[in-house]
């Protein structure tokens, strides 16, 4: 019994994956990363202010609530957009977003009380 192509099966299947993975485990705000795990000031710092950001509270399961917030980040007029998503105040994933259409509505403050 050879090993070639349970070899080459497993190879293929492992590009494949590779490949197919999102790319957008990172983002990069002039010369600075953000990467997940970072903080919402980490994350300002050096990106600045989203165009738009939403929050909300998620209740997971009888007694367990986690606070969810959005941030909207546009990187120009030819770019993808970026939605991060915070989860109890760290960076959990950065999605790519389409193109810019128009403008997005303006922001209110994040005040709990608006």
């Amino acid at each position: 019994m050879t090993m070639a192509p349970i070899t080459t099966a497993l190879l293929t299947s492992l590009l494949w994956l590779l490949t197919t993975m999102p790319a957008s485990a990172s983002l990069r705000c002039d010369s600075d990363l953000v990467q997940r795990g970072m903080t919402p000031l980490e994350v300002l710092e050096r990106c600045g202010l989203p165009v738009y950001e939403f929050g909300w509270t998620d209740y997971r399961y009888p007694g367990f609530f986690v606070r969810v917030d959005e941030w909207t980040y546009d990187l120009g007029s030819n770019k993808f957009r970026r939605q991060l998503t915070f989860e109890n105040g760290r960076l959990m994933r950065i999605e790519t977003r389409t193109k810019p259409r128009g403008q997005l509505p303006e922001t209110r403050p994040a005040d709990p009380y608006w």
